[in-house]
């Protein structure tokens, strides 16, 4: 039997929970200082255009890590305590390169540790378009999560260098344009 311990790590810091709107999230259970290391995501490795062809993959498990490739669970049974981090349109988590999760701010015990969907997904061909109702609440909220919010110039800005290596780098070459 495969170790799930294996495809991904999640920071002893923390731990999945029931969050009353999005079933489960992950939670600080001790005080998180920016910059820590939250998880490290890993998993299966799929081409985006095989996912059509497959009907036993979930793509609401998996990461967008590249503009062809997920990584991430293949099915519910192969989920783990990374595939429960929730959106926000107010993260206090963000990215530093393709698969580490880190806090952009310190995180207070009983937080829920939560990262905005635009720092890790764009479109992609095989892929259905993403779209999700925003529940977050926060004064900002967007109202609907897509799968080009990455390219609000607000956001960019909001989160430079949080990011996905392989949006920022977009970023910064349509910044380079203009």
């Amino acid at each position: 039997m495969e170790d799930k311990k294996m495809f991904s790590w999640m920071n002893p810091k923390l731990e999945v929970r029931n969050t009353e709107k999005c079933g489960k999230g992950v939670f600080a259970k001790l005080k998180i200082n920016k910059d820590d290391v939250l998880a490290v995501f890993g998993g299966y490795i799929i081409k985006g255009i095989e996912v059509q062809d497959n009907s036993f993959y979930d793509s609401d498990y998996s990461l967008q890590i590249s503009e062809d490739f997920l990584i991430g669970s293949m099915n519910k049974k192969d989920v783990t305590d990374t595939d429960f981090f929730n959106h926000s349109c107010n993260p206090n988590a963000g990215f530093k390169g393709q698969i580490f999760l880190v806090a952009m701010r310190d995180i207070d015990v009983d937080d829920e540790i939560l990262f905005d969907y635009a720092m890790v997904l764009q479109e992609m061909i095989g892929v259905k378009p993403y779209q999700l109702k925003c529940l977050c609440g926060q004064e900002e909220c967007r109202g609907d999560i897509t799968e080009n919010d990455w390219k609000n110039e607000k956001l960019q800005n909001k989160y430079d260098g949080y990011f996905q290596t392989f949006i920022q780098e977009k970023i910064n070459k349509l910044k380079k344009q203009k």
